[in-house]
């Protein structure tokens, strides 16, 4: 059978401080800006400082939604009313619970308030089509990273790894939160 609603928030609750972790535990956003800086020595992009620390808080932002839009979708993928083999009934209540707690709960892992975990979860609904999520992703990452136009294309490449990046993450926390290591 489902969970109950309680350990349905537990678990939101889980993969929220997850996410803070590895977004700050691994520092996924500065090794990739910085990897990208000197992969294609571009040392110059972190010039002037203030420019550069919006852009990355700006890259920074759109990662984390896009990482909570990715868990929220392969965790709720594991709540379910009834499973007979392979066989599941989804539990609607149960991922709504979820997605709001998950938000409600990353945005108190920020140390914001929960007005701003609803306005992440409304930003992360952009990303709600899986067949146009990474096109959309990469798109919106190239400008951030690097604004020429001479070194968009590598920069939507770099976007696109960074994609697949966030996707594994995602992944391992709905693996470690429901336990299927």
């Amino acid at each position: 059978m489902g969970l109950t609603p309680e350990q349905v928030e537990e678990r939101a609750r889980a993969a929220a401080h997850r996410v803070f972790g590895h977004l700050e535990g691994e520092r996924l956003i500065p090794r990739f800006v910085d990897s990208y800086i000197m992969g294609f020595d571009r040392r110059h992009l972190k010039n002037p400082p203030d420019q550069f620390l919006a852009r990355s808080n700006q890259l920074g932002r759109l990662a984390l939604v896009l990482l909570g839009r990715l868990v929220v979708e392969k965790c709720c993928g594991q709540l379910y009313r009834f499973r007979l083999g392979p066989l599941r009934l989804a539990d609607p209540s149960a991922q709504r619970r979820f997605r709001e707690k998950f938000w409600e709960s990353l945005a108190a892992e920020l140390k914001l308030g929960p007005e701003v975990g609803m306005s992440l979860a409304h930003e992360a609904e952009e990303f709600r089509d899986p067949a146009e999520r990474s096109a959309l992703f990469r798109e919106r990452v190239a400008p951030l990273l690097d604004p020429a136009p001479q070194m968009k294309d590598k920069a939507e490449h770099a976007g696109q790894k960074f994609y697949e990046a966030l996707d594994t993450v995602a992944e391992q926390v709905a693996r470690r939160v429901f336990g299927r290591d």
